[in-house]
């Protein structure tokens, strides 16, 4: 769409040549400034301080994300404690390995931790909230339903825009029109044009063949949404493959209807929908360790800064994984009995508070369920416990082998050998509860 604003522009055309518009181009689209190879045409590697201004992908620190900040938070009504200027105050452009980065003072350190908090903030909050994300859900299947039809309501929308508009035809040197890049015009046109309209023209029609969008359009409207009956934090392998939570819930489902022949849930009803929420710009990864400072006496070298440096409160994990169950049926009556079922099936089943420390130190994970390798539950291995309920055997190996110890409910453990292991430094590697 800017190089068609471009196109249009004289003005425009005349001041930028070729690689300028390449250079904005890629500004828009982000440039991996570490990257040994430079990636950019725009402008050479001693310009790579550039390409960290409008979209980061180094560190992800970037007036795109202050830019969304600001707004959202201000249109949301929820506090931003992130200070921007600070930040922008203390920017400068040091040499690092004989590139040029952008980099920050000191003692702006925790400034970005706190940007990435409020990232985390606006995406719990707001962005992967459960009502939207489940308004999002009915959106698109009510999208999917209208798609023989949805071409008279906007012609755009069976073909939407696909990849980029090729630059050599774009901004050839005699930057003649070639029928390609006239479709490409018209798509754009088009791409304009796209708005909430698809929406109102859905919700509002007559058409038969449109009725099965419209009624779920009308549910969003009127909020005949699903409800959910519980979130709770999951592993990463629960996130990558909800599945294997969907077979969990399923079994919850089934045993519950055991322990109450009153009350019949139907696991048809339920869906599962699970969300990864960062306070980091990359998965999992302290959010500064891509992020070089600089001393008020040496502003001139770069620096990492460790994250023990900032502060001894800062958190251990930067990523979390959520697992949210919806109740599909309108039953006020059994949405209370799946809300039971929930909070037995995730809080009150069996639970086991787990350590990697003697004497309960160390990381701490609350543990419902099984794991075959304590890595995807969070943690590397157990070396004192504390069984809340439920009755749960450990292992000295992965998957359930080797020397098998059985804890009791309500039982603390403060080291292996209180559990049985022959050495005190033998810890746990696997571990799940004993089915009755």
């Amino acid at each position: 769409m800017f190089l068609d604003i471009v196109e249009k522009n004289d003005e425009l055309k005349q001041k930028l040549n070729e690689k300028d518009l390449v250079f904005i181009k890629e500004l828009i689209e982000g440039v991996d400034t570490a990257d040994p190879q430079w990636p950019a045409k725009g402008r050479n590697a001693d310009k790579a301080f550039l390409y960290e201004i409008v979209i980061n992908k180094w560190n992800g620190i970037d007036v795109h994300r202050w830019d969304y900040f600001a707004r959202d938070c201000h249109y949301l009504g929820i506090p931003n404690s992130f200070d921007h200027q600070r930040m922008l105050k203390s920017a400068r452009v040091c040499e690092v390995e004989g590139r040029k980065h952008i980099c920050f003072r000191d003692k702006v350190a925790d400034n970005v931790y706190d940007m990435f908090r409020t990232q985390y903030t606006l995406y719990s909050q707001a962005y992967q909230h459960k009502i939207v994300n489940i308004i999002e859900k009915k959106i698109t299947e009510a999208l999917s339903a209208a798609e023989d039809k949805i071409t008279k309501i906007s012609p755009f929308a069976e073909t939407p825009l696909r990849g980029e508009m090729s630059l050599q035809g774009r901004i050839s040197g005699s930057r003649k029109r070639t029928k390609a890049l006239a479709s490409n015009e018209e798509r754009v046109e088009k791409m304009s044009k796209l708005t909430d309209h698809i929406f109102e023209e859905i919700l509002y029609s007559t058409d038969d063949k449109l009725k099965d969008a419209r009624m779920k359009l009308e549910d969003v409207v009127r909020r005949r949404l699903p409800k959910c009956v519980g979130e709770t934090r999951i592993t990463q392998t629960e996130f990558k493959n909800n599945q294997i939570l969907q077979n969990d819930w399923n079994e919850a489902v089934d045993e519950w209807n055991k322990l109450h022949p009153t009350v019949f849930l139907d696991k048809k009803d339920f869906s599962v929908d699970t969300v990864q929420l960062d306070s980091t710009y990359k998965e999992a990864e302290n959010p500064i360790n891509n992020v070089y400072f600089y001393r008020k006496r040496k502003p001139t070298e770069a620096f990492k800064i460790k994250k023990y440096e900032v502060s001894s409160l800062l958190p251990e994990e930067f990523t979390e994984y959520v697992g949210r169950i919806y109740y599909t049926k309108n039953s006020d009556g059994e949405e209370k009995d799946a809300k039971e079922c929930f909070k037995w099936w995730r809080l009150g089943k069996n639970k086991i508070l787990v350590y990697d420390e003697e004497e309960f130190k160390g990381n701490e994970r609350l543990i419902t369920k099984d794991c075959a390798s304590l890595d995807g539950c969070g943690i590397k291995a157990i070396r004192s416990c504390k069984v809340l309920s439920g009755v749960w055997n450990l292992y000295e190996c992965l998957n359930y082998s080797e020397l098998e110890h059985t804890l009791q409910p309500e039982e603390e453990y403060h080291n292996p050998t209180e559990w049985g292991a022959l050495d005190r430094t033998a810890p746990a590697l696997s571990l799940r509860h004993e089915r009755k």
